[in-house]
């Protein structure tokens, strides 16, 4: 094992740039690093590896370190001086300096009365030290310029300490490849290490090379310099890191796109904490909807927990007030790839026996919405996760219970309000944020891909580009929104539900006298369990059943139970006007961020005269038909039923 280099802690805090007594406390606090040792005077003292310093404070150290001689190298005159083309700005702006330094030097020295040339220039060299203090000028380096001045040998003007070996490396190439091969490695060694692992790799294979590898600085500059960042990336981070950060993207085009063609789905954790009703502390989430060609957010709901109702909710809301989008573009979470949603997508399995089973018709196909799933760990997927950076900084911020997405980002005055228990209650805090997105977020100005829209109100831009809006009614999305279940088999109880680790049943004598043993699904309200609608395998609507009323009070026995495990969101609509009075009052004439926010949207609200004027509109229809009716003039099943009920007692008694 290659000796570990270590450094004192007076020799880590000048290379920190910071004092002693602040290395100390690190070491001791056990965020530094360091082995406990003895001095020549018997003192305890610490001594810390130098692969504790990050790479940039190691090359600064090996600098520090090194013991090169501080005199100026004079170089040859050319021949042919250059020309001031020929150099940079840097060195132009030297030998703009020292020839105006030169020239008062001049005019110093032949101002009259002078009688000592010898005490003038030292009292100019003098004079340099306390005006220029981080140059080093003397009287030599004065004659040396001014004989270059005279002889127009810019070039002499010019400091080239340590340039004559730039673009030039002392390492042989088959050290500085094996070197290439530790370093661009996934598991991002230091390095130091790179360096050591590359002394071992020459020791075995090339040992006539050993003697001619350099030290830490060398290998640090030409890291620096000579490995491209996307190599980099790729080498030390991996395929994704590349295509994320350093590959070329595809820019996509919005000109051609049309309000309501594309939405795009995704959930978003508010940095912020809200009381529940239990009095427990939590961040809600945000299930939202954003329209593509526009940038507003058509349909949303706070959550305690991202799920497939609360997407249901969502999207409900976005449809009652913007219309059906044609196509959906989702992540591949379970909320999104749910079997009676918008299908199992990607998850689905092949199944066992070979023969595919029938899958009911989810949500979007109802709707006559096309899915599209998002390219799984693809960083440049949706453009509604950068919306969510903006609900962040514009949003979460806004509240006094704001966490900060990292430790780093929490305020200090966090705990302080927690104590005080000046916490937003969920209600409140979902009223805030619906107000918000509507009056403030969707009527921002349009900062989207599309140039001919910027300056735009966003909510104006989306009403200008809906060519075609498709709505459904309130009771017929309903319908189309509800949840379905997978194939049962109709037994003597009817079909059945399983819920918060109950189960309701669902049957009439109708319904079990017609399909028992036969294949059916149902759809279902998850805020109405009272009842179902019977589907056949060729997706005919056959008849409603009710639940069974014994299994009902047996639910309702567990009413919260049930109700947090279906995440039950509708609530009663309230009116903001109380809330907002309450909320504007403040203790002091301060006005709060939140409140210049809340003004704003109300304003919006207040002046706001757009609306939809699409070309085509389109009703989308849920029309189902019974597939059994009653006949008139038939025979009567409840008849039948008592009829049998009687049979069966007289069998009994027998």
């Amino acid at each position: 094992m290659l000796d570990m280099e270590m450094l004192t802690a007076k020799q880590v805090a000048e290379v920190k740039g910071c004092s002693y007594q602040y290395i100390k406390r690190i070491i001791k606090d056990g965020k530094l690093n360091a082995v406990e040792t003895l001095n020549d005077k018997n003192r305890k003292t610490y001594l810390i590896p130098l692969s504790e310093l990050d790479e940039e404070q190691q090359y600064k150290w090996h600098l520090m370190s090194r013991d090169e001689e501080a005199a100026e190298v004079l170089p040859k005159a050319e021949k042919s001086p250059k020309e001031i083309d020929h150099f940079s700005h840097e060195e132009r702006a030297e030998i703009d300096f020292w020839m105006e330094l030169v020239d008062k030097w001049q005019n110093y020295r032949a101002m009259p009365g002078v009688t000592s040339k010898t005490a003038v220039d030292a009292n100019f060299e003098a004079l340099c030290k306390l005006e220029y203090p981080d140059k080093n000028i003397s009287v030599d380096t004065l004659y040396r310029k001014w004989k270059a001045i005279k002889e127009n040998n810019l070039d002499a003007l010019v400091d080239k300490r340590g340039k004559w070996k730039k673009g030039k490396s002392t390492i042989p190439d088959p050290v500085w490849q094996a070197f290439l091969y530790y370093y661009l490695d996934e598991s991002q060694h230091p390095i130091q290490k790179c360096i050591d692992y590359t002394k071992l790799w020459v020791q075995e294979k090339k040992p006539d090379l050993y003697a001619d590898i350099p030290g830490y600085s060398s290998f640090y500059r030409r890291v620096q310099s000579d490995i491209l960042e996307g190599v980099k990336v790729l080498g030390r981070e991996g395929e994704k890191a590349f295509r994320d950060r350093c590959a070329p993207y595809i820019k996509r085009i919005y000109d051609d796109l049309y309000s309501n063609e594309w939405w795009i789905a995704d959930n978003h954790t508010f940095d912020v904490f809200v009381r529940d009703k239990d009095g427990k502390l939590h961040r809600p989430y945000l299930t939202a909807f954003l329209d593509a060609r526009s940038g507003i957010f058509t349909g949303y709901h706070v959550t305690y927990n991202p799920s497939s109702d609360a997407t249901l909710i969502a999207l409900r809301k976005g449809i009652l007030k913007h219309g059906i989008p044609e196509n959906i573009y989702v992540d591949n979470g379970r909320e999104f790839l749910n079997y009676d949603i918008g299908g199992l997508g990607h998850r689905k399995k092949k199944p066992k026996d070979g023969i595919e089973k029938y899958e009911p018709p989810g949500v979007f196909k109802r709707l006559g919405i096309t899915m599209t799933n998002a390219i799984v760990r693809n960083a440049k997927a949706k453009i509604i996760e950068r919306r969510f950076l903006d609900v962040k900084n514009d949003m979460s911020r806004l509240f006094n219970t704001y966490t900060g997405g990292t430790v780093v980002e929490k305020p200090e005055r966090l705990k302080y309000v927690l104590k005080k228990d000046a916490i937003y209650t969920d209600e409140e805090f979902g009223d805030i944020v619906e107000w918000l997105v509507e009056w403030y977020f969707n009527m921002e100005e349009y900062n989207g891909a599309v140039t001919a829209d910027k300056g735009k109100i966003k909510q104006d831009v989306f009403y200008e580009h809906l060519e075609r809006q498709r709505r459904a009614s309130a009771d017929e999305l309903n319908l189309m929104l509800m949840r379905s279940s997978r194939p049962q088999k109709v037994g003597r109880r009817g079909v059945h539900l399983d819920i918060a680790g109950g189960r309701i049943d669902y049957w009439n004598d109708d319904f079990v006298h017609l399909m028992l043993g036969q294949q059916v699904y149902y759809r279902y309200d998850p805020e109405d369990l009272s009842e179902i609608r019977i589907y056949d395998l060729e997706d005919r609507y056959v008849m409603s059943v009710p639940a069974d009323n014994e299994a009902v009070l047996s639910y309702n026995a567990g009413k919260d139970d049930v109700k947090a495990a279906m995440q039950k969101t509708r609530r009663l609509e309230k009116i903001a006007k109380e809330y907002k009075e309450n909320i504007m009052i403040s203790e002091c004439d301060r006005v709060t961020a939140m409140e210049l926010v809340l003004s704003k949207a109300k304003r919006n609200k207040e002046a706001y005269q757009g609306k939809a004027n699409p070309e085509v509109v389109e009703l989308q229809r849920a029309v189902e038909e019974p597939l059994f009716r009653k006949v008139v003039g038939g025979a009567d099943l409840d008849i039948m039923n008592k009829n049998a009920a009687k049979k069966q007692e007289v069998f009994d008694y027998e």
